[in-house]
């Protein structure tokens, strides 16, 4: 009887952790759950061991967990064979940037659509404290999945009384929330789209960035992305593009093949002031680089013998 009791407690404690956003998002959805997510650093985090060792593997919090939640591991480890290697580390850091995830360990509540509406930053002691910190979201999680019932204006307004809920360090990083209110408040009344849009429009631009693999090609979104800026981003995207420029720059002057090469680096360097919104100081600095690019075969020269 002894073996069977502890085989039974062993058995209680296995908690089905999931790796796969996208499919713990479907089967929440598909069970009418939200998904538990436990943010760790699986080999360097001391705290996020104890937790795992205090709490999550704890009959208490691993029958509470499967029962209310899809739990899911977020691992950002040191070794990236951890989770299978490089690119599934790296998707795993992006999903903890996205959420503005600086603490380990930390569980959230995210929803199937990926709305995060709490959770526990910081480790926890007992499966008790633990239980008792998350169940403080249970009426947003229940005011959330009213919201998501409703249609048209009166979600938007639902959803919207679920954001001003949330903390502000919470509501910076709720795109998917924005996102939601955004489709159902055609006539804006929420106001979310006036902070959503300049948000959508800055991801957009860094996925294409992401995508383009030349510097011609990088350069030519950037352009397009500042001519249809919205005046809140028009400075960062310039900004953007000054680093570009530069750091094209300092790769053509490191070891020129050729006169062209300094002659580009000249060229790109003025770009890149014109980049800087205080127009009183292009003069002085475009002045300064036609200096330094007078002789540009003796550069050349100097440059390439380095």
């Amino acid at each position: 009887m002894i073996y069977a009791g502890a085989a039974m407690v062993a058995q209680a404690a296995e908690v089905e952790w999931m790796h796969d956003v996208e499919n713990a998002a479907a089967k929440a959805a598909q069970q009418g759950k939200m998904m538990l997510v436990e943010f760790t650093g699986s080999d360097w985090c001391k705290a996020c061991v104890l937790q795992k060792k205090n709490v999550l593997v704890k009959p208490a919090f691993a029958d509470w967990v499967q029962k209310n939640y899809i739990p899911v591991e977020m691992d950002v480890p040191m070794n990236a064979a951890l989770v299978g290697g490089e690119a599934q580390l790296n998707k795993n850091k992006k999903f903890c940037d996205d959420f503005g995830i600086r603490i380990f360990p930390s569980l959230m509540i995210i929803t199937p659509e990926l709305v995060l509406l709490g959770g526990l930053q910081g480790s926890s002691d007992s499966p008790q404290s633990a239980i008792a910190a998350l169940g403080q979201y249970k009426t947003l999680v229940e005011s959330y999945q009213s919201a998501m019932a409703l249609n048209g204006e009166a979600r938007a307004l639902a959803l919207f009384d679920v954001y001003q809920q949330l903390p502000q360090e919470y509501q910076k990083v709720n795109y998917a929330l924005m996102q939601l209110i955004v489709d159902s408040d055609k006539m804006n009344r929420t106001g979310i789209r006036d902070i959503y849009m300049p948000i959508q429009q800055m991801k957009e631009l860094e996925k294409k960035l992401n995508a383009a693999l030349t510097f011609e090609s990088k350069l030519a979104i950037l352009d397009a992305a500042v001519a249809q800026a919205l005046p809140v981003n028009k400075s960062s995207m310039l900004k953007q593009k000054e680093m570009l420029l530069k750091g094209e720059v300092l790769r053509l002057l490191k070891k020129p093949g050729s006169v062209e090469d300094v002659l580009k680096a000249r060229d790109l360097s003025i770009q890149a002031v014109e980049c800087k919104e205080n127009e009183k100081t292009h003069a002085k600095q475009k002045q300064q680089i036609l200096e330094y690019f007078a002789d540009p075969e003796a550069l050349f020269k100097t440059r390439s013998a380095s």
